[in-house]
């Protein structure tokens, strides 16, 4: 049995936050262009990947960003969003989808419009459309075929990545945590990993005396 060195780890939390979830998007898109560009075979796939995470990507993280100005503007039916509020005080329900599961957030679309017009961001017009192209790629892919030849497959890469870096630099820019969450998002620690990370603690923990440390015990 090995023995770790300090405290036992605290039991960890699993999942996302809003801006976990958007940022965790916009990785794995990012990981996927720069594999785009090693491979000879498999482009389709890593594209088909690059298009969704991308899309879902922006579309969470615009509605982070209706998030920080008001809560209820990421709703697409106001007035239910008050009507759940409303029966969350009365029933003292601690969450908006337990008192109406059928409420939905707003569309990337609307999402836009919303910040453009309610919330005064100023949102380029080149961005815009591309983000808005990148939504049809994306509902092509759902709803229909996609089928391009080397030149059409090109342009749409180099289109995807001139958005990426518009929507990167956007982000960073208009929410505060963006940097520290894209850092951290995707980061994986194996079990290999963390055996030997638990079996170097304990080597050098053998290595000292520590019980000279009671003495200093309040």
């Amino acid at each position: 049995m090995v023995n770790t060195f300090g405290p036992p780890r605290e039991q960890e939390t699993f999942g996302f936050s809003l801006m976990g979830n958007g940022t965790d998007s916009i990785k794995k898109a990012h990981d996927c262009f720069e594999k785009m560009d090693q491979l000879v075979k498999g482009v389709d796939h890593n594209l088909k990947d690059a298009v969704f995470f991308l899309n879902h990507g922006i579309e969470i993280l615009l509605k982070v960003m209706l998030e920080e100005r008001n809560f209820f503007l990421m709703f697409s039916d106001i007035d239910k969003y008050q009507k759940a509020k409303e029966k969350m005080k009365r029933e003292n329900i601690k969450d908006i989808f337990e008192a109406n599961p059928a409420l939905k957030t707003v569309t990337l679309t609307e999402a836009l419009r919303r910040l453009e017009y309610l919330c005064d961001v100023e949102i380029d017009n080149k961005m815009k459309l591309a983000i808005l192209e990148i939504n049809d790629t994306r509902n092509k892919l759902m709803h229909s075929n996609l089928l391009l030849n080397e030149q059409e497959l090109n342009k749409l890469i180099t289109e995807l990545k001139s958005c990426y870096n518009a929507i990167d630099g956007f982000f960073n820019r208009h929410i505060d945590s963006y940097n520290n969450y894209i850092t951290e998002a995707r980061f994986e620690f194996t079990k290999d990993e963390e055996r030997e990370h638990n079996e170097a603690w304990a080597d050098r923990a053998d290595m000292y005396d520590l019980s000279i440390l009671d003495e200093y015990a309040y």
